[in-house]
């Protein structure tokens, strides 16, 4: 069998491009993924000689990564890591305690007694000394530093091993260490690619879901009844743009025109996969859903629709004169790699993926299999982000004669059976459809605010060039993005992608809601800076309304039944409530959770989870784990389905019944708590990384909430 890999590397446009030369980036996420991940992938596979992989480098990430090698690009983090705490200001101080803790607080927190402290007081409100503030600096720095990193380069060996106590000789190490991270990784892939060894693929510029931007009704084909904003979204010349910069940017970069595409997203249409087979695409890759709603030809009986479609080797798709090879991901072993293993014991994640390739290998000879998913995001959650497990799975595939890792092109070159499409189901990986990025109110008045931006360049554009016309015929609307300002060419592009629509409305919620919700903004009003023209001034005012998951906070005690049924709804109304929807960069689309509920009265905590089923259906053949943390006290209650006793029950809801004593915790104080759903193995929590912080509400909770 073929196993192809792909790990997608991807960040937004971050910076504003109205921020001269020396380019301001809102967020550090460029730097920090690049000295942990970006190199760290490819470096990882340099050691293993059979193991060949294809990394899709997002061509706006190459060109951040690029400025920040060349010393072009600053954030607030990298600024005040470089500056010494005694010089801070008060408020540069409370930037670096508020934001020097974004990491995985299980995987880095715990294990790091430092840093763990160091959390403690912040949790605590204690004042942090300058010693304080560089032992943070300097713990964040190299949490976000590649695992080979520091086990095998001394210097950051000896910075890891030291712990504590840092001087500013040492985060002068550490900076010259991750500044030789920046300026090595680009030409790591690039030497990687020229061995043979991987191939490097690419995404439109700025990660645009391209069928969206060729035609926004085109989300009624998967979705009928979904809501789409009042202006229609159609500018097929603005993918052709976003896709010809990517092309360029790759032959800029690397000497040679990428062959294969992961659209953003895996988001495919006819249209949008016509453009990527225009600009040199021999090949695409999307997710085995669309596969299964698509039409295939089949021999000798003419078109006909297929829902047992196999995923296990390429389809050609006819566009115009052209066919292109279209791939299509294991939906189940993405996922896997995504979101499971990152619980499991690294040797039993590896021999549990090797059973299901072999399964798959007996039940479908010269199955080629495609996992492919984000090639940052998920590791972090993973121990020793993901570096021991990786390298056991690579060992494996490098051990084993039934597998032969490769490339989607050199999978191309030898491919002895293809499928052939009759037609293409438009959707993305996630659900086969585009409703991640459109069709809620918030999502769908960020697609307004872009279409009247939009509308305001091609009326300078079109001005423009019929200035210039002079008698001679008007030019062609692909080619009038050559008459706008370079500011506003570039801040339009970068709004058309698809991360701020992934933020916006309730699907996905970070705490950097509101930061992404302004660098969508920010780029929508340099649009009209560059025009000369004032933006408009609704762009003044955050596109949604942002809650996180905390829907509401308790307004009232309450003390209902502890039987697990969903029988009084006025039993539970003056709960808090929590969204249990996707919290981050990943999206799981199989999550059982849905809400969770918290309540108090004046002795005891109460808890109710919602699933996605009855909860006895939704714990079967599982067991939910509740842990809970105080200051003084940890508890771990265990719910099985259909169970009822007189602190717990699971029917069609889980309750929980926890006294005030059993935690250690009164009114006015803090808890922590963690949902889990396990058998053998663990296989989903909530929340991702960290826990929720509850607080115990003060005695007078329904005085305050009566209060005028």
């Amino acid at each position: 069998m073929k196993l192809l890999l792909l790990w997608h590397m991807h960040q937004p446009a971050y910076k504003d491009y109205a921020s001269g030369h020396y380019h301001l980036y809102h967020l550090p996420w460029v730097y920090l993924h690049t000295t942990k991940d970006y190199y760290e992938m490819p470096h990882l596979v340099e050691s293993f000689d059979r193991v060949k992989v294809t990394f899709n480098l997002v061509p706006c990430l190459i060109e951040a990564i690029n400025e920040y090698a060349r010393g072009e690009a600053t954030d607030d983090w990298l600024r005040l890591f470089r500056k010494s705490p005694e010089l801070m200001s008060k408020e540069e101080k409370r930037f670096v305690i508020d934001n020097f803790f974004l990491v995985d607080a299980e995987r880095i927190l715990e294990p790091h007694p430092r840093y763990k402290e160091l959390y403690l007081k912040r949790a605590r409100q204690q004042e942090f000394s300058p010693a304080d503030l560089r032992d943070l600096q300097m713990l964040f720095h190299l949490a976000w530093l590649g695992e080979s990193m520091k086990r095998q380069h001394p210097a950051i060996k000896r910075l890891v091993e030291k712990g504590s106590g840092f001087s500013e000789e040492d985060k002068q190490t550490l900076l010259e260490t991750m500044t030789w991270v920046l300026k090595a990784t680009l030409s790591l892939y690039q030497s990687l690619w020229e061995a043979g060894k991987v191939e490097l693929s690419t995404t439109p510029y700025y990660h645009p879901i391209l069928p969206l931007l060729c035609d926004t009704q085109t989300a009624r084909q998967s979705t009928p009844k979904v809501k789409l904003p009042e202006l229609n979204f159609f500018y097929p010349e603005d993918a052709r743009i976003q896709t010809a910069m990517a092309v360029e940017c790759f032959e800029r970069t690397f000497g040679r025109r990428p062959e294969g595409f992961w659209p953003a997203e895996g988001g495919v249409s006819s249209e949008a996969v016509a453009i990527l087979s225009e600009y040199g695409g021999q090949w695409a890759a999307t997710d085995e859903e669309i596969l299964r709603r698509s039409r295939i030809l089949s021999p000798g009986k003419g078109r006909q629709r297929d829902s047992s479609l196999v995923a296990y080797q390429p389809y050609l798709y006819r566009v115009g004169e052209r066919d292109i090879a279209l791939f299509f991901r294991d939906h189940t072993l993405s996922d896997l790699f995504g979101f499971v293993y990152q619980r499991w014991n690294e040797a039993e994640a590896v021999e549990d993926v090797m059973g299901r390739l072999r399964a798959i290998q007996k039940a479908t000879p010269n199955a080629v299999v495609s996992v492919i998913l984000d090639g940052e995001n998920a590791w972090e959650h993973y121990a020793a982000n993901g570096y021991d497990f990786l390298t056991l799975f690579y060992e494996r595939l490098e051990q084993t004669d039934w597998i032969e890792t490769t490339t989607f092109s050199a999978c191309l070159q030898n491919a002895y059976r293809y499928g052939r499409l009759d037609s293409l189901h438009p959707g993305s990986w996630i659900g086969a459809n585009f409703s991640t990025w459109i069709g809620d109110d918030d999502k769908n008045r960020a697609w307004d605010y872009l279409k009247r931006a939009r509308e305001a360049v091609r009326r300078h554009a079109l001005a423009a060039d019929s200035a210039r016309a002079n008698g001679r015929q008007a030019g062609h609307p692909s080619s009038l993005m050559e008459n706008v300002p370079e500011l506003t060419r570039k801040s339009l592009l970068a709004a058309e992608g698809s991360d701020w629509f992934w933020w916006f409305g309730p699907t996905h919620s970070s705490l950097q809601d509101p930061v992404f919700d302004l660098i969508f903004r920010t780029h929508l009003k340099n649009v009209y800076v560059g025009l000369d023209q004032p933006w408009p001034a609704y762009l003044d005012t955050p596109v949604g309304t942002y809650r996180g998951a905390l829907q509401r906070q308790p307004v009232a005690f309450m003390s209902p039944a502890i039987d697990g049924e969903d029988s009084n709804y006025f039993e539970w109304l003056s709960a808090g409530l929590l969204s249990l929807q996707s919290q981050g960069a990943m999206h799981r689309t199989a999550s059982r959770f849905s809400q969770f509920h918290f309540g108090f009265d004046r002795e005891n905590i109460y808890l109710r989870v919602d699933f996605d089923r009855p909860a006895k259906e939704a714990l079967a053949l599982c067991r939910l784990k509740i842990e809970l943390y105080s200051a003084h006290q940890d508890l771990s209650i265990e719910v099985n389905p259909g169970e009822v006793r007189p602190d717990a029950a699971c029917d069609d809801i889980v309750e929980v019944k926890i006294p005030f004593q059993a935690l250690e915790v009164t009114f006015g104080q803090p808890f922590d708590v963690i949902l889990i759903i396990a058998n053998k193995h663990e296989i989903e929590r909530f929340p991702q990384s960290g826990s929720v912080t509850l607080v115990v509400p003060r005695e007078d909770l329904e005085v305050e909430n009566w209060m005028v």
